[in-house]
């Protein structure tokens, strides 16, 4: 297996040798990853998430923190407002009967002060400004998931791409033995020693090779663009990857495989701040039992008179006022909402034990399956390889039989056909073997 992915390394090594010039990016796979990391833009949103999280710690300190207003008003009693009262109340001569209208106020007044409040005493807000540091701890373990699952689309994509690749690199090697081939029937039948459907065939099978190439050209075209958009790269660029296929390292210590805890996976961190907040979420609901305490304080000044360009003169007159108050805030009866709000949040907090038990089984699961899975590809890959240099060779000595006149051209179709089989499932062996070494170093916490 070595011998020929190191054939096939060095076949793509030469040709982004010789086409790199041409290429706008040649990246290897580290390359490639780092780019990702800088670009891909679910990795850019979990960043932002992250800076969201440190300014949601300080919009809920602000809450515990002093709270100050300033104001400053003026008012223009365009109409003052009427009051009726008895006459006899400034008139002591006046009848008891009669009715005096009277205006209290004056038309310009102006005021400004000063106001403030403290919060003493808030159960929800030391809990809330706990749970905002806590969710702060969790969003940056969710950047680093993001971060791995970059990691790992990348590097898939990528071997995508390069296994395609490969099997253009064979197909064309098919479509060279074809034609020459089919270039020495059509002399044969030219002399009379073979049969017209003998070139016909031989025809048919190079079309067919031909259209198949066409194929996985498309396809590379397709993987290729799933590779960009994984890394955040526009697909309009031009990307060569330089990494071989020879530099996949297939071994992996069952030891360390064995004695992994899996609770050390991100999918775990990730749970117990779920797990941590949704305490904190139940202690809140506590909370609101507990009286609520703040501290108020104010401050102000008045003045008015009944002509504006007196209002801000020398003569004016300021009155002062000021206050202090302690505000003490008891919870008496809701209707028994926040017992079934606690009731509530219990549950939903013994769900994500459930789903943490859950997880961790299936992440132990997954490692195991992802050890077999590799186990199993990795003897598939060589048998495949095997099976492969057998085909190659009946396929060689079959076509020299027919040159000199011993085979059949029928045989020779079918040893093709029998070869060019070989190949892909070979290549399908070699992509399953890295796909399951990919998925075995995620599943020990070791794509970093």
């Amino acid at each position: 297996m070595k011998r020929l992915i190191s054939k096939i390394g060095y076949t793509l090594l030469l040709t982004a040798v010789v086409f790199g010039l041409k290429a706008q990016n040649s990246m290897s796979l580290d390359e490639a990853i780092n780019y990702a990391l800088t670009n891909n833009e679910n990795l850019k949103n979990a960043i932002i998430a992250t800076q969201d999280a440190d300014a949601q710690v300080g919009f809920t300190r602000a809450d515990g923190l002093p709270q100050i207003n300033a104001n400053f008003g003026y008012t223009n009693n365009t109409q003052i407002p009427v009051s009726l009262v008895p006459a006899n109340v400034f008139d002591p001569t006046a009848s008891p009967d009669d009715i005096a209208a009277v205006e209290f106020g004056i038309q310009h007044q102006s005021q400004f002060g000063l106001s403030a409040t403290q919060m003493i005493w808030d159960g929800s807000f030391f809990i809330g400004l706990k749970a905002a540091k806590t969710l702060r701890e969790k969003v940056i373990v969710d950047e680093e998931k993001a971060r791995l699952d970059v990691i790992e689309q990348v590097t898939k994509a990528y071997y995508l791409v390069l296994v395609n690749q490969v099997r253009t690199d064979l197909i064309d090697a098919n479509i060279s033995t074809v034609e020459s081939t089919l270039s020495d029937t059509r002399a044969l039948y030219e002399n009379g020693f073979v049969e017209k459907i003998d070139v016909t065939r031989l025809q048919v099978q190079l079309n067919n090779l031909k259209a198949e190439k066409n194929g996985v050209e498309t396809a590379i075209n397709t993987s290729m663009d799933i590779l960009k958009f994984s890394m955040g790269m526009p697909v309009q660029e031009s990307l060569d990857l330089t990494t071989d296929l020879e530099s996949i390292d297939f071994t992996y210590n069952l030891t360390e495989v064995n004695d992994y805890n899996v609770m050390e996976r991100v999918e775990m961190q990730q749970l117990d701040y779920l797990r941590n907040l949704a305490d904190l979420d139940i202690k809140n609901a506590y909370s609101g039992y507990i009286p609520k305490v703040s501290l108020s304080a104010g401050w102000g000044r008045n003045t008015g008179n009944d002509t504006f360009s007196r209002l801000w003169n020398d003569q004016r007159q300021w009155f002062t006022s000021s206050s202090v108050g302690l505000n003490v805030s008891i919870p008496v009866f809701d209707g028994l909402r926040k017992k079934y709000s606690v009731a509530r949040k219990k549950l939903q907090l013994e769900t994500l034990n459930n789903q943490y038990t859950l997880t961790a089984n299936s992440l132990q699961q997954q490692l195991f399956n992802a050890q077999q899975t590799l186990d199993v590809s990795l003897e598939k890959l060589e048998v495949q390889e095997s099976n492969m240099d057998l085909a190659k060779e009946v396929s060689e000595i079959t076509t020299e039989k027919f040159k000199e006149g011993v085979g059949s051209n029928l045989e020779v179709i079918n040893a093709e056909k029998d070869y060019k089989e070989a190949e892909i499932n070979y290549l399908s062996a070699l992509y399953e073997a890295i796909i399951a070494k990919v998925d075995l170093d995620k599943a020990l916490g070791k794509l970093k």
